[in-house]
């Protein structure tokens, strides 16, 4: 009898609640990833507003239930930038990573919940020289750049755009947030691309005001005769890498210049005057002068009379070598 009573007491202090296990409030951490200010979570209709740390805190007493936790980023952003959720890390169930509410979190422990967002970023991008100068936007109305998720686009010169700038990185179940970069492959004036392909990057979240750099050249032609080295010609037409053709005439210093071209191929031919066509290919990568030699009429003319001499010498050499052979 005296061990059944003692059982009996033993099992009823295992049954008891100890000090530990009543007493103790359980903290749920909220954290943004990027740390952003101003963003609304509700848990279990709690609603608690992150600081400029990024995180909110619930706290409530321990029990085996199952709670609530919902986000609200309808309001998040402002003229230039804006954030959306993108999804949770550390709520428990993974098949509600991405919904914006997530159900049966539990209060037995403290621990921490991540909330990632994307951003996107108003940008507007501009082009200058190498010396600085602003390009015409009608030069270059468009550039092709490709972001590092791989993503390629078209975007306009001088107008705003949004893009992708931030974006939610879950790496051995760390969610962070990684910046998003940009290359410019591309930024075509004359149908020729003027810059190098990968040379030149930027980050949205780092810059609103993009500056890329797109070499333009001038081109200055001048023309001789092959003959007599003077002055020749009265136009110069140039034909541009897309096809298009420019005419511009000589000036008062017999050249003629064309200004802001981009690197390329290019076909010269100088028209007028006493010279008959000439046409020359040359590679522009720097601003430059050519000069383009010219056969002029008086050129063919003297060219002529040389043939002709050079054959009538001929010919009256063989009449002699023929009399000595007769007279032989």
């Amino acid at each position: 009898m005296r061990w059944l009573t003692l059982a009996v007491v033993v099992l009823g202090c295992c049954l008891l609640p100890t000090p530990a296990f009543a007493a103790g409030p359980v903290t749920v951490t909220v954290r943004t990833a990027p740390q952003l200010a101003g963003v609304r979570f509700v848990f279990d209709g709690r609603t608690a507003v992150t600081g400029t740390d990024g995180t909110v805190h619930f706290t409530g007493a321990h029990d085996f239930d199952g709670h609530t936790l919902a986000v609200d980023d309808g309001e998040l952003g402002s003229d230039d930038e804006e954030f959306r959720f993108a999804r949770w890390a550390g709520q428990r169930d993974p098949d509600q990573a991405f919904r914006r509410t997530v159900s049966g979190l539990p209060l037995r422990a403290d621990y921490t919940v991540t909330a990632a967002f994307t951003a996107r970023f108003r940008v507007t991008l501009r082009c200058v020289d190498q010396d600085g100068k602003a390009v015409p936007r009608a030069l270059v109305p468009k550039v092709t750049v490709r972001s590092d998720t791989g993503r390629t686009q078209r975007l306009p010169v001088g107008r705003p755009v949004w893009l992708d700038g931030l974006r939610p990185v879950y790496r051995k179940s760390v969610l962070t947030s990684r910046r998003v970069g940009y290359v410019l492959l591309s930024a075509n004036a004359y149908g020729a691309n003027t810059v190098d392909a990968g040379r030149q990057r930027f980050r949205p979240a780092e810059e609103r005001e993009v500056t890329l750099t797109t070499p333009f050249h001038d081109l200055t032609v001048s023309a001789r005769d092959a003959v007599f080295g003077s002055e020749a010609g009265s136009t110069a037409r140039v034909t541009l890498p897309d096809g298009s053709v420019r005419a511009v005439p000589f000036g008062d210093d017999r050249t003629a210049t064309l200004r802001n071209l981009p690197h390329g191929q290019y076909e010269v031919e100088v028209t007028g005057g006493n010279g008959l066509r000439a046409e020359q290919q040359i590679r522009l990568s720097r601003t430059q002068s050519v000069q383009v030699r010219v056969v002029s009429r008086a050129d063919l003319a003297l060219a002529a009379g040389m043939l002709a001499t050079v054959a009538l010498g001929l010919l009256l050499a063989g009449r002699r070598l023929r009399r000595r052979r007769g007279g032989v």
